[in-house]
């Protein structure tokens, strides 16, 4: 089997970094690389904050349970999801403009009676705890995008998702003072941190099922011919 993976074989979680800023234009092509992440109906329910504050940083620190990496880590960005994002309103306006940009084809009148009333299409029409999946989801692909630019870029990255937040309850009183730092808003939640820096430790690849464990050809179960 060929393989020609690049970045992505590359990743490694890295916890420790050189004690060396991160240049302000490479953090801005990851972040970048977070904005142009797909996303299901262009929803985007996104937004990324890039903290470098030690006071900060202590304190989300202290959040997960006092993860060194996360104090120590020239960036950490804050990934948080738009709940809000799935409003109708707010949900037609993405759905028009990519009708405008040529991208979907569909008409006004679709928009209004198809798409925003079946709950396969319109995530509001659904209870709250699958719209707060479809917000995982989408900042997880985002995210994800922006830790392989990251790795690109030559730095060393580790996703977090053990602290205390609106999903994993623990910590609330502190996790509030957080929000409060970072001036989220109500519908914003906190769901990832992505730790950052340039590396000094090359850890080894962690194991990972074989492809027949991972994957079927056409039914579950039928294996790839290697």
């Amino acid at each position: 089997m060929v393989e020609n993976l690049g970045v992505i074989q590359r990743w490694r979680s890295i916890r420790r970094y050189r004690d060396e800023a991160v240049p302000e234009d490479v953090l801005q092509v990851i972040l970048e690389a977070g904005r142009r992440a797909p996303s299901w109906e262009n929803v985007q329910p996104w937004h990324f904050i890039a903290i470098t504050d030690s006071a900060v940083k202590a304190k989300l620190q202290e959040l997960a349970r006092g993860q060194k990496h996360i104090g120590l880590a020239p960036v950490v960005i804050a990934c948080c999801g738009d709940i809000g994002a799935w409003d109708k309103k707010r949900n037609r306006e993405v759905l028009m403009e990519l009708i405008q940009a040529g991208a979907m084809k569909a008409t006004e009148e679709m928009v209004d009676n198809f798409l925003l009333k079946d709950p396969m299409f319109c995530v509001a029409e659904n209870e709250p705890a699958i719209v707060l999946a479809r917000t995982m989801e989408q900042v997880a692909i985002a995210y994800t995008f922006m830790a392989l630019e990251a790795v690109n870029q030559g730095l060393g990255v580790c996703m977090v998702g053990a602290f205390g937040n609106d999903v994993i309850k623990g910590k609330e009183e502190l996790y509030r003072e957080v929000r409060r730092m970072l001036n989220l808003p109500d519908d914003h939640y906190l769901l990832a941190l992505l730790t950052m820096g340039y590396p000094v430790e090359e850890p080894p690849a962690r194991p990972r099922k074989p492809l027949d464990k991972a994957a079927s050809r056409g039914v579950y179960g039928k294996r790839f011919k290697v």
